[in-house]
């Protein structure tokens, strides 16, 4: 095994493959999700230096706490995709959610490519009051600029985006608190 010789892989493949596919197997309940684990197994220890492997029983070992660790972060993995897909509402699930779904990420695609249309104060002023929450003053201070100068050009930006976005204008505000 030191020399990386793939006959001595093979003879340990041969070895351990059915006992740790049959040990995956008993720990996430799915045959295919075990072998597919035990394959990942074999192939990152492939991959390894195993020179830090001074005999059989400390590959055995390696082998055995990789397929255990694999199996539990799989299991992990499974419990949050299932946890996240109970939380969507049953009315959610249907063609109408994912729908809307889409048609929301559309807009707000269309609402930021307005938004990087407008000129480039206007534009960090933008940023920093709607999507950054920044304060007036704040964002006055920052630029080292008038508080009036924040207001008028928040005032232009509003007016661009109302004739650019035109239908679209009426969503900005769910979008952008306090637009």
């Amino acid at each position: 095994m030191k020399q990386g010789r793939q006959e001595a892989f093979h003879a340990l493949f041969m070895a351990f493959h059915k006992p740790l596919c049959f040990f995956a197997a008993r720990v996430v309940r799915d045959g295919e999700e075990a072998e597919d684990i035990v394959q990942e197994v074999f192939l990152s220890f492939w991959k390894m230096e195993r020179e830090s492997f001074p005999n059989l029983k400390t590959i055995k070992t390696f082998l055995y706490n990789s397929v255990q660790n694999r199996c539990l972060n799989y299991l992990r993995d499974l419990e949050i995709r299932d946890r996240n897909y109970r939380n969507l509402n049953r009315e959610e699930l249907d063609e109408d959610y994912f729908l809307c779904q889409q048609i929301r990420a559309e807009v707000v695609a269309e609402l930021f490519g307005a938004i990087d249309e407008l000129p480039e104060k206007s534009k960090e002023i933008f940023k920093k009051s709607y999507i950054d929450g920044l304060e007036d003053k704040k964002i006055a201070e920052e630029l080292g600029i008038s508080l009036n100068t924040i207001k008028t050009q928040k005032q232009r930006a509003k007016s661009f985006l109302r004739v650019r976005l035109g239908d679209l204008f009426v969503y900005v505000g769910m979008f952008f608190p306090g637009f």
